[in-house]
């Protein structure tokens, strides 16, 4: 049992089939990125954002000029309440809205080109280990964590050092928005946020990029098998080898059985004399031709000689004639064209024979 073991959880050498493949995905288990995604999210909400920065100002604008002509009498009325926050609830949509919708669809779209469409069901299955403590420790010390928090500490680095040097050059500037309008201050504000917004996601494409690579590594070293685990799938999904010659061979024999009962109807047996027989059989009411309804090699061959002689069928010997029955006519079907000339030949030998018999017999 030990050794079995040991074979099974060999170096894993062998490429994935299909199978292990579809197994795999249907457990959820895929390779992809959340770096990636996260990244993909984030830049699409940047670009969405600046874009929309204006409308967005402007629709908080008209937004607060409303709020500012409330009478202050009736502002804390029910009704208006009601209405303040309906106008909340629609400002916050009108801006943020495009956003969201950004967001849902890079998301998506993000998954599905790195995974494409995936329904795995299993994942949100019960399953007792999922609670285990021991198992919960070890997926919190596993190389995968590890990983997680070499991540986590290096995008915390790269946004440091960004804005650090970010800030730095452009500590002057921020200065000087104390003293210029709301407005001014804005707008100049803006491109220095996307600015600083996009040097951060430059900073986290590189690890975001690393991510892919190493989950993508990952998982290949992950889904190949042994030596053993091949072997193993191949033989539960092909089916067992010396099971499947069995049952062939058990085809085989019945086949063999069902053409031997037909032999004591064959009109002659053409030999070449030891190696081949070939059983020929012609009925001018029902069929279009002669036909071989039983054929047969060395063991088989002198089978059919042995059945046929225990009928009295004819057996002729034509080796040329035998030869090409055998590999150009399957069993049931009938003679080709080239060969009707010497068939036809044989079978009138035949019936010379069998009604040179037939007269005697009468005599």
């Amino acid at each position: 049992m030990s050794d079995e073991q040991d074979i099974e959880q060999g170096e894993k050498t062998e490429e994935p089939s299909q199978y292990r493949i579809d197994q795999f995905r249907k457990k959820g288990e895929v390779a992809s990125s959340r770096e990636l995604t996260s990244v993909l999210i984030l830049a699409a909400s940047i670009l969405t954002l600046t874009i929309s920065i204006v409308y967005i100002y402007e629709t908080m604008e008209v937004f607060i000029e409303w709020l500012y002509s409330l009478n202050p009498e009736l502002a804390f009325t029910p009704k208006v309440q009601k209405e303040i926050i309906n106008k909340i609830g629609i400002t916050l949509i009108k801006c943020l809205g495009p956003v969201f919708l950004t967001v849902l669809c890079v998301g998506v779209l993000a998954n599905i080109m790195q995974i494409g469409f995936l329904y795995a069901p299993e994942i949100l299955e019960f399953k007792p280990e999922r609670i285990n403590p021991i198992n919960g420790f070890k997926r919190i010390f596993s190389m995968r964590s590890v990983v997680e928090a070499l991540k986590g500490v290096a995008k915390f680095i790269f946004v440091l050092i960004i804005v650090y040097y970010f800030v730095k050059d452009d500590l002057n500037s921020y200065v000087g928005f104390l003293h210029t309008e709301l407005t001014q201050s804005f707008f100049h504000g803006k491109w220095m946020i996307v600015k600083l917004c996009f040097s951060i996601l430059a900073g986290l494409s590189v690890v975001a990029l690393a991510d892919f690579t190493y989950q993508k590594f990952s998982y290949s070293r992950k889904i190949k098998q042994t030596k053993y685990e091949a072997k193993k799938e191949t033989k539960e999904q092909e089916g067992n080898p010396e099971i499947k010659q069995r049952i062939r061979q058990i085809q085989r024999e019945m086949a063999n059985k069902r053409m031997m009962e037909k032999v004591p109807k064959a009109d002659v047996i053409v030999t070449n004399p030891t190696h081949l027989s070939v059983a020929l059989k012609y009925d001018s009411e029902t069929m279009i031709s002669p036909e071989v309804i039983a054929k047969g090699a060395d063991v088989i061959a002198m089978r059919i000689r042995e059945i046929a002689k225990e009928h009295n069928v004819p057996i002729v010997e034509n080796v040329e004639l035998a030869r090409a029955l055998y590999k150009t006519v399957k069993v049931g079907a009938g003679v080709p064209r080239a060969l009707y000339k010497a068939v036809a030949e044989v079978l009138a030998f035949v019936y010379k024979l069998r009604k040179k018999h037939r007269a005697l017999e009468v005599r």
